[in-house]
């Protein structure tokens, strides 16, 4: 076998690879079961408390 079709036979590989994860990820993402985990996870910054400053105008404490 040589270094060309080798190579070539990688490259689809990779290819099928890099697909069938990315569908993956696409699938658990859009899954309904998932969808309550991803709307807490985006209320998180939002609702702590300890992120928001006492200080109005928007000036450091430094």
């Amino acid at each position: 076998m040589e270094y060309g079709t080798i190579a070539h036979w990688v490259k689809i590989g990779g290819t099928v690879f890099f697909f069938a994860f990315f569908m993956a990820v696409l699938l658990y993402v859009f899954w309904p079961g998932n969808r309550e985990k991803f709307k807490k996870a985006s209320e998180r910054p939002i609702s702590d408390e300890s992120l928001i400053s006492d200080n109005k105008n928007g000036e450091s404490d430094e």
